[in-house]
């Protein structure tokens, strides 16, 4: 009889993306159905009974355990991996532990507070005294003892698994699923490769769109006869983002931004509304970003985009 055994893998995330890809990989050689990979990863309540469910479904059950506790439940004060491996260990699924080795953590690879790192430490010793566990050092250490612990696994501990019986090949298609992620993580960084080569996308209403902006003489002395001149300056996106953007590197505020195009005309100020709406549009098209600082005030920032435009602008050419 044609037997898949269904796994799930369990572990924090943002830490551990290769491993888990390597693992999952290595499940497929090994004729299994890997489940519990990104789409599970659980964040509240409402995921981790869909998890639950999907646990519930699996003959064995992986744990890797990096440099990170990971997301906590408040109700619980338990991280949701190891909530999940409580459930596992509740359901009696068989348990196949992979711990970090302590010497081979970074002493500035784990960002997390005091807290959760005490909790890790808690929760490593525990899961270590499982019979099915195990230490790695580095993702080749772990291919290996993953595959071996689970080729032992199946063989002395016997499960239901699941049988083909309509000729649908799920680990094919698990694989075939796979590849095309792959393929689509590769097109991804061609195409960030290629904005990146291709700077500003030309269809954009930025080289060539024509402003207007209104200006007002400055006057220091007001007298009586004092006549001060206004005037309306026509420009373009670009040229005046290429004069502004020399003064706009590092962090300002918005008088800084309205200040730079005042400066674009010498001797007057811009209609200060003009100026915002202006900003406006380098936001919507990337090249400036905003934050807020400690007063809550606006500050304003060249994107790298924006940078990337300022030095092609103001190349010599």
């Amino acid at each position: 009889m044609d037997k898949k055994y269904q796994v799930f893998i369990s572990s924090t995330y943002t830490d551990l993306v290769e491993e888990r890809k390597k693992v999952l990989e290595l499940l497929l050689m090994a004729d299994c159905i890997p489940a519990g990979m990104e789409a599970f990863v659980a964040t509240d309540d409402e995921q981790f009974n869909v998890i639950k469910k999907v646990i519930d479904l699996c003959d064995y059950y992986v744990l890797i355990i990096g440099n990170r506790y990971g997301s906590i439940n408040e109700a619980t004060g338990l991280s949701y991996t190891e909530m999940e491996y409580e459930y596992a260990l509740s359901k009696e699924i068989p348990v196949l532990v992979f711990a970090l080795e302590n010497s081979a953590i970074e002493d500035s690879s784990n960002t997390e507070d005091v807290i959760k790192q005490g909790k890790l430490a808690e929760f490593k010793k525990k899961a270590l005294n499982n019979r099915l566990a195990s230490v790695w050092k580095d993702i080749g250490d772990l291919s290996g003892k993953v595959a071996i612990s689970i080729m032992r696994a199946k063989q002395e501990i016997s499960r239901p698994g699941w049988v083909r019986d309509n000729g649908y090949n799920q680990t094919d298609l698990l694989k075939q699923i796979l590849d095309l992620q792959n393929q689509n993580e590769e097109l991804k960084n061609r195409l960030e490769e290629c904005e990146q080569d291709t700077g500003v996308d030309e269809s954009l209403p930025f080289y060539g769109y024509k402003i207007k902006l209104h200006y007002t003489e400055r006057c220091v002395i007001l007298t009586a006869n004092t006549i001060i001149h206004e005037v309306d300056i026509e420009t373009t996106l670009d040229e005046l983002f290429k004069f502004i953007s020399l003064r706009l590197t590092g962090v300002h505020n918005t008088k800084d931004f309205i200040d730079a195009v005042s400066s674009f005309k010498s001797g007057y100020y811009v209609e200060s509304q003009q100026a915002l709406v202006v900003k406006n549009q380098y936001i919507q098209l990337g090249l400036l970003k905003q934050s807020v600082d400690k007063k809550n005030n606006e500050m304003l920032e060249l994107t790298d985009k924006g940078i990337r435009v300022m030095n092609e602008l103001n190349a010599l050419k």
